[in-house]
């Protein structure tokens, strides 16, 4: 197998070259400089332009660059980058110009983000900047520091919906804090800026028990400088309001890149820089494929496979480094091959020019952002993997960790185990979510929606979470509770937001280690319009990464079908069993005998807003049971679905041995895996229920005497 170095890197970074011109411009006010994107004074634009100027500097100075094969020459690489540095600087509150929309930025929660982001590039070109350039970098980091001394307080909060989860921001406000005092000594306020510094990265990866936690830090115990716990006992993340492991990754690559600016600069890293970092670092393992995808098992409100995805490459970088984690580089070709992948797809060495093209036509601001992380980030790579010897992949690709793991706060469960990766969340990113997909097919995971129906409305529905419960044992987990369908901007005059229907779901990841059941009901309370109503709901993703094409085999049925067809293209299967690519299988247990292809005709993968125009993020088919897209108008106590099923992360040619029992409230499924046989029986009425347990049944989880919406699980 191949090392992965520099060049690695610098592969993907030469044909984005031949992209780039057409998002520079020249500055309305000042001809001399050149900004990336809108060139605006908002944060993302102001961020992106720095991304492109350090992706710009690292390219440039690369030492094996070929001139003749590249559309830039070095020398016009290294002044484009000077001059994006500058634009930067320019159009920064201590500067003498102004951004195109005719104001200048900083002195915000967020402003030195760029800052951080590009330090690397800095570093990279520090002996091409004349002495202006350097006196205007330092006015703006001390400006910067000193309004993050005054002005910004060190806050942490568990809750993403309280405004002070800052993970994230608290580590790059310390790196913007450290790197000012080490690198000008003689700034008037250095001390202060260290004291401070301390303080936002042991806020950082904060953790409940530091509340008590005598271990010191500049001569302070870790109680006393603690402000509050950005993660739960179990280390998730409630960033943005729910499980949000792409913000956990986000969280470490700013540390990342504080790492190696102090081992590049030859300056000796704060300890408390690396508070909690091994341990967050080893949850981050079992939230990843083993090809380098995150594992994202709350699901995403943004773009696929983009911004937080893409910082995962500092931190894989980080890890190598520090603990010579070779699973880290073998995560770190795994993805550097589906960027390969992605940048081929778009086909003119942009990153997202085709798949995300929706994007760019509606708002090119967030579409230019977005083109701007994928450079950025593989410039990491390209000189950190320059400047040092960092670990390599093992000869042998790791297998799927077994890991067992739950979190109270998001109602979150997951289990790997042998080839299978299992999980449900509650508290996710658009709703309740699951996930079972083999653990070597990254691209068959998608969270929105995932794993149960959707009941659609006219307008602007979301799915908010009620009770649940979750327990686990050896080899799998219940996870059970109720989601209600919430109509969260009703168009009429005095029209409030109003639920308009409760969807019971109860989860069960079996000990075979490759199946998940699934029962759901949901029932109508408020009069409501409808457009879509569809149970069962399992996602396949269809898109790029998989070639565009999944095929589908069932009894009587075996298609071939390409992603994103333009037009709706439902398939309907004379089956309740179908296969996925010889790897996944969907089995309806009751409330259907036959299952749908569900193919919409834009792609369905959107990012969360609160109203259109949607964003589109990436294709997916659905596999479901009923479904029904005309629109209809249901009346309060009307049944929109009820439905059990099951998925197989393995090939099943044939279905599992299974029996369903749908009387009254009570939903009873027998069935079979591995020669072993389970019960899995769920109360959906309003009544407590003690039902009959086949006798020597052995209790897995839950209790005999079923409360209303609880479920247990036995083997007999």
């Amino acid at each position: 197998m191949d090392n992965i170095s520099a060049s690695s890197y610098l592969e993907l970074l030469k044909p984005w070259l031949a992209k780039l011109p057409s998002f520079l411009r020249k500055s309305a006010f000042n001809p001399a400089l050149t900004c990336y994107g809108t060139g605006e004074s908002a944060h993302w634009p102001t961020q992106s332009n720095c991304n492109v100027f350090a992706a710009l500097a690292v390219l440039g100075t690369a030492p094996d660059l070929d001139d003749d094969a590249l559309p830039m020459k070095r020398d016009e690489i290294l002044a484009t980058s000077i001059e994006l540095l500058r634009y930067a600087m320019a159009t920064h509150l201590t500067g003498h110009d102004l951004a195109s929309d005719g104001r200048q930025w900083g002195h915000h929660w967020i402003s030195v983000l760029g800052l951080e982001r590009m330090a690397h590039g800095v570093n990279a070109i520090r002996d091409l900047l004349t002495e202006q350039d350097r006196d205007n970098l330092k006015r703006m980091m001390i400006s910067e520091s000193d309004w993050l001394l005054e002005f910004y307080p060190v806050e942490a909060g568990l809750i993403g919906s309280s405004g002070k989860n800052k993970p994230e921001s608290n580590i790059w406000n310390g790196g913007m804090l450290l790197r000012t005092a080490l690198d000008y000594p003689d700034a008037p306020n250095r001390d202060r800026y260290l004291e401070k510094a301390t303080a936002f990265f042991l806020n950082g990866l904060s953790h409940p028990l530091d509340a008590a936690c005598e271990t010191k830090f500049r001569d302070k115990p870790v109680r006393e400088w603690h402000a509050g716990f950005n993660f739960t006992p179990n280390w998730s993340l409630d960033h943005h309001a729910y499980l949000n492991v792409g913000y956990i990754v986000v969280s470490l690559s700013n540390l990342a890149m504080i790492h190696f600016y102090c081992k590049e600069r030859g300056y000796e890293a704060p300890p408390e820089l690396y508070w909690h970092l091994e341990e967050v670092w080893q949850i981050t393992k079992r939230f990843t494929f083993p090809d380098g995808r995150l594992l994202r098992i709350g699901g995403d409100t943004r773009a696929r496979y983009t911004y937080c995805q893409n910082y995962a490459i500092p931190v894989w970088l980080m890890a190598a480094d520090l603990f010579g984690d070779r699973d880290a580089a073998q995560f770190e070709r795994g993805f550097l091959a589906q960027m390969k992948c992605e940048q081929e797809y778009s086909g003119d060495g942009g990153f997202y020019t085709k798949r995300l093209d929706n994007i760019r036509r509606i708002n090119y601001y967030y579409y230019a952002r977005l083109e701007s992380d994928a450079p950025l980030c593989l410039s990491y790579g390209a000189y950190w993997r320059r400047k040092f010897q960092l670990a390599q992949c093992p000869e042998q690709p790791a297998a799927n960790p077994p890991c067992a793991w739950q979190d109270e706060y998001h109602g979150a469960t997951l289990n790997r185990s042998r080839g299978a990766i299992r999980s449900w969340v509650w508290h996710g990113a658009q709703g309740p979510t699951g996930l079972c997909v083999p653990a070597s097919r990254s691209d068959m995971a998608e969270w929105q929606g995932n794993l149960h129906g959707s009941l659609l409305s006219t307008q602007t529905p979301e799915a908010t979470q009620g009770d649940s419960v979750h327990c686990e044992f050896d080899g799998g987990f219940l996870n059970y509770g109720e989601c209600f369908w919430r109509e969260t901007a009703p168009l009429g005059e005095g029209e409030q937001v109003y639920d308009y229907a409760r969807h019971r779901i109860v989860c069960a990841a079996l000990p075979d280690a490759k199946t998940m059941l699934v029962l759901e009901r949901a029932v109508i309370q408020k009069e409501i319009t409808l457009d879509s109503v569809r149970g069962i709901g399992v996602k396949i993703p269809n898109d790029l990464f998989n070639g565009s094409r999944r095929r589908y085999r069932a009894a009587g049925f075996d298609e071939v079908l390409p992603g994103n067809p333009g037009k709706e293209d439902s398939r309907a299967v004379p089956s309740n069993h179908l296969l996925v690519d010889d790897a996944l299988a969907v089995t309806a247990l009751y409330g259907t005998d036959k299952l749908t292809v569900y193919r919409p005709a834009i792609p369905p993968i959107v990012i969360r807003k609160a109203h259109g125009p949607w964003l589109h993020s990436l294709y997916a088919d659905e596999i479901c049971g009923h479904c029904s897209t005309e629109n209809q108008r249901l009346m309060p106590g009307a049944v929109a679905f009820d439905d059990g099923f099951a998925v197989t992360a393995a090939k099943l040619a044939e279905p599992a041995k299974f029996r369903a029992e749908t009387a009254g409230a009570l939903r009873r499924v027998e069935y079979e895996s591995d020669d072993a046989a389970y019960l899995l029986i769920a109360n959906f009425g309003d009544e407590t229920s003690t039902p009959p347990l086949p006798a020597g049944a052995k209790l897995l989880t839950g209790s005999p005497e079923l409360e209303p919406g609880a479920a247990l699980l036995c083997t007999f």
